[in-house]
């Protein structure tokens, strides 16, 4: 029984709005075609149901409060109206007030309205099509991969709420339309809103002593680094020590949420040249692969990560060229998240153990992630910037300058950051002491959440696409991340010389 005073009210005039819907129904306006959907509706719920009164709008009254307190009973009402006129254009509207009044006697607050209000202000993308991306990944986190997609008609932050609030929850979990709004707290940028959202979920909590499952909060690893569903590409360039114009280019694949790993392939001796053509090629094949195979679609990103000697960190791989059916290529950052990862670390073993506990650590309950600063902190003594690095809540450094030749500045803290198991670096490409790069990359790091850093980055470049302003150009063209993630380890190469750079 709803006992908040909030949600009886909006029961109230959730019922009002229903019967007024179901009278704007031209199948409704004869007797003849209420007394068939009343018909239809006994046959579905297999007890008899029956209009009281005579007068029209106190029928639908009665009938929208007889279907009200049976479970599921608005929804079949409406599934009957589907089926009495298909085409019925309040039949969208029908479903939503529907689930709403589903989602409000199971999660019941006293100002259950200004809740709408809120949700229904909340936009995850300007570009629907990326609105719904982020919704359906979301919806996943939220049900633990235990449900279907969302239907075709949660297009918003408030109808997926809606239809979440009707799912139930799983062995030890949060129902999942607390999961969700928990969730979005996360990713608005308006830290009001964010507080508000998760006052709705701590009072729900309370009321259902399930206050240690929002504490403990077990999904939002999986939701912060959105690794359901997306599909890492890690491509491997090792250059021959006696041909500069000549690597060995290998790559492999991870899909978190399929299980489709693989191991290592290619390892094949290609000319330095021909890289960026190659690239283009082993996506161009995995494509083709997911949107031909039944999970293809479910794939939220291809994100694709280059592992690169010293050498060419520098390299603006992001921005390499992807083929398309016309003459006109496209830059790898218009479609994926990128970022790097140092050939160096990977053949470093020594330094795996330390890599592995800060990246643990990263995402750690009271986990404090912070940034270092390199020009700032450590100034020009390498010795005491290696004793400042040893602090674990250090998870990024930003280097004091482009990465050049191993004879640079660049080279020995990158090195100190290896050797201290830092799995993030972050530098300007042309300029580490310009104050807008300085800005942006605070302002990446606000919230203490990390491990969404690459997808904010992709959000970063593809701004600076749509970009044109030629006096000071965007940030995102020349922000350079390294992203080491200590999870992911490749598979030692098959033959070759294997590049030894030492640290």
């Amino acid at each position: 029984m709803v006992t908040d005073l909030g949600a009886g009210t909006a029961q109230l005039r959730l019922q009002g709005e229903l019967v007024s819907a179901l009278a704007r129904c031209e199948c409704l306006r004869t007797e003849h075609g209420r007394a068939m959907l009343v018909d239809l509706l006994s046959d579905v719920l297999g007890e008899p149901v029956h209009l009281e009164g005579q007068e029209a709008h106190l029928q639908l009254l009665g009938l929208v409060r007889w279907c009200g307190r049976r479970g599921g009973g608005l929804n079949a009402l409406v599934d009957c109206l589907s089926v009495l006129e298909p085409h019925a254009p309040e039949l969208d509207l029908l479903r939503d007030l529907a689930d709403e009044w589903t989602a409000c006697r199971a999660l019941p607050t006293r100002d259950w309205d200004r809740l709408g209000r809120v949700l229904r202000s909340v936009r995850l993308a300007e570009d629907p099509a990326e609105e719904r991306r982020l919704l359906r990944l979301l919806t996943r986190v939220a049900c633990a991969g235990r449900c279907d997609d969302m239907p075709a008609r949660c297009r918003t932050v408030w109808s997926v709420f809606l239809h979440l609030a009707d799912h139930n929850a799983g062995p030890g979990a949060l129902p999942p339309a607390m999961v969700f709004v928990d969730c979005l707290a996360g990713r608005v940028g308006d830290g009001a809103l964010a507080d508000e959202l998760r006052r709705y979920n701590w009072r729900w909590a309370e009321r259902f002593e399930v206050t240690d499952l929002v504490e403990r909060a077990d999904w939002r690893t999986g939701l912060n680094d959105r690794e359901v569903d997306a599909v890492h590409l890690v491509f491997e360039v090792d250059p021959d020590p006696e041909d500069p114009d000549k690597v060995v280019f290998s790559h492999w694949r991870y899909w978190a949420g399929s299980g489709g790993n693989t191991g290592r392939r290619g390892d094949a001796q290609v000319l330095r040249a021909d890289l960026e053509t190659e690239v283009d090629n082993v996506i161009a094949e995995l494509e083709v692969e997911l949107g031909t195979t039944t999970g293809g679609p479910r794939v939220s990103a291809i994100v694709v990560e280059f592992t690169l000697p010293w050498e060419m960190i520098n390299t603006p791989v992001e921005f390499w060229r992807k083929a398309s059916l016309s003459d006109v290529a496209v830059p790898l950052a218009m479609d994926h998240p990128v970022v790097l990862r140092s050939l160096e670390r990977m053949r470093a073993q020594r330094y795996w153990l330390a890599w592995k506990q800060r990246w643990s650590a990263m995402s750690g309950e009271g986990a404090s992630p912070r940034l270092y600063w390199s020009r700032d902190n450590g100034g020009w003594d390498l010795t005491d910037m290696a004793v400042e690095l040893k602090d674990n809540s250090i998870v990024s450094l930003v280097l004091s300058e482009p990465p050049g030749d191993r004879r640079g500045r660049a080279w020995h803290e990158a090195a100190l950051a290896f050797r201290a198991g830092i799995p993030i670096i972050i530098w300007d490409r042309e300029d580490c002491s310009n104050l807008r790069f300085h800005e942006v990359v605070t302002k990446l790091f606000e919230g203490g959440e990390v491990r969404g850093l690459p997808h904010r980055v992709a959000e970063l470049r593809a701004e600076s696409l749509r970009s044109r302003d030629p006096i000071e150009p965007h940030l995102g063209r020349t922000l350079a991340v390294l992203w080491d993630d200590a999870e992911r380890l490749p598979e030692p190469p098959a033959h070759g010389w294997g590049s030894q750079g030492g640290i």
